[in-house]
């Protein structure tokens, strides 16, 4: 009978050889956090030294867009000179963004490249101390898993396109991880879901895991956000909330590949509009459920983290567009662990990174066996979100090995169930912005 719990059994020696080396093998950490910055300014470098015109060119629609409503124009009437491309965000983004506009755009694309650096560093140290792996105490996993996202799609397309995703995707984190003071947790989702509407989808997570005060705090900061911008600007509000949000094609030619949504590939199938729609809101309903279920299941078994990429990973596949720099959840599916078996456990990381990292998407779909290839980030986040039995989302058995005492946790112990909230319990060059 196993006296541990073995699904970190791979981790766990790894940790105890890097004990027993620690003196020789401290430039080990140093040289992945070295590789890791170094893919990381490189992308920076790719970015920023590609044509003006193609530089940054999602924030350029940012900064133009806010240069017009500076000048009297509307938000909604800018598009880019050499795309096309317009804004697509609401309102409040605009009202975001507006200091932006006032410093030389040279000024702007650095600062925002550092920044996304930075959120990168942060989001990669966060996931994996809350990750099941972080009790093994392996030091050159953070570093490792930094280099993973650096040289992935997703963070790749947040840095060439100036994207504001992976900000989202951390300002989400810092709630769900309880990395705020638990008073003002659901702030940060708020706000995001205020800038881009996709965050919303965790805000039933937030309510149905037992955690009302952040899910109604999301609420109340998306309301008095969104509020805002209808007293600034309700012009533009009107026109975005009754009228351009309807309006997916703004968004650019939802039918490439670069769409993983469900409803990107229903319409490279190309089923009629009325079976799609009815497809997308079942099938993508269905799933949605599926993965609060889960989702809360997990957060019940404290592993906040695994909650996070379930829900994520659904929210993926129901938005109507799920672009490459939306992606970034299913990276960080690659710190969950799936089985007792070590071997099980070092291939389901693999397997999401070669998915994430690879152009399979964009090369798959003209080999043979596309059908797949050309959609397997979709398949990656419905498996995700539905199919793969992660630990975090089994139940603890009562008189499991972990509850007995024979083991260490994997994670720190959050508020047990009874105290939670006083409650029991996302391509192409020259495509648009997004």
């Amino acid at each position: 009978m196993r006296q541990f719990d073995d699904h970190c059994f791979g981790a766990l020696l790894m940790s105890l050889w890097w004990k027993r080396r620690v003196p020789g093998r401290r430039w080990l950490v140093a040289a992945v956090w070295a590789s890791a910055v170094t893919v990381a300014v490189l992308q920076t470098w790719a970015a920023l030294r590609r044509p003006f015109v193609d530089r940054l060119s999602d924030l350029q629609v940012y900064l133009g867009a806010v240069n017009d409503l500076w000048n009297g124009d509307g938000l909604y009437d800018f598009a880019a000179e050499a795309t096309g491309a317009p804004f697509t965000y609401p309102p409040f983004a605009g009202l975001l963004f507006a200091p932006l506009a006032l410093p030389p755009f040279a000024v702007i694309a650095v600062i925002w490249s550092v920044a996304t650096f930075a959120v990168v560093v942060a989001v990669a140290v966060a996931a994996v101390r809350r990750s099941e792996f972080r009790a093994t105490g392996t030091p050159w996993l953070t570093p490792l898993f930094a280099l993973a996202l650096f040289a992935s799609s997703p963070i790749s397309s947040n840095f060439r396109f100036g994207q504001i995703s992976v900000f989202l995707v951390a300002a989400v984190l810092a709630d769900v991880l309880r990395l705020v003071p638990e008073r003002y947790r659901g702030i940060l989702t708020g706000v995001a879901c205020a800038v881009k509407l996709t965050p919303l989808v965790f805000v039933p997570y937030f309510w149905f895991s037992g955690q009302r005060r952040a899910a109604v705090t999301s609420v109340a900061a998306f309301v008095a956000c969104t509020g805002i911008a209808w007293l600034v600007l309700p012009d533009e509000s009107v026109r975005f909330w009754f009228t351009e949000i309807w309006n997916v094609n703004r968004v650019g030619n939802i039918e490439t590949g670069g769409n993983q949504s469900l409803n990107g590939a229903l319409l490279r199938w190309g089923l009629p509009d009325l079976i799609r729609s009815s497809v997308v809101a079942v099938v993508g309903s269905a799933i949605v459920v599926l993965a609060l279920i889960r989702a809360t299941r997990a957060y019940r078994n404290d592993q906040p983290l695994a909650a996070a990429v379930l829900v994520g990973a659904a929210g993926l596949v129901f938005s109507p567009v799920s672009w490459t720099h939306h992606q970034v959840w299913l990276l960080l599916a690659a710190l969950l662990a799936v089985s007792a078996r070590p071997r099980w456990s070092l291939l389901w990381p693999a397997v999401v990174l070669v998915v994430m990292i690879l152009p399979v998407t964009s090369r798959g779909a003209s080999l043979p066996g596309g059908f797949l290839l050309g959609d397997a980030r979709l398949w990656l986040a419905v498996a995700v979100a539905v199919f793969i039995p992660f630990v975090a989302v089994r139940r603890v058995p009562a008189e499991s090995p972990v509850e007995a005492g024979t083991a260490q946790p994997t994670v720190e112990p959050m508020h047990p169930p009874a105290q939670r909230d006083g409650i029991a319990e996302t391509e192409g060059a020259g495509r648009p912005e997004r």
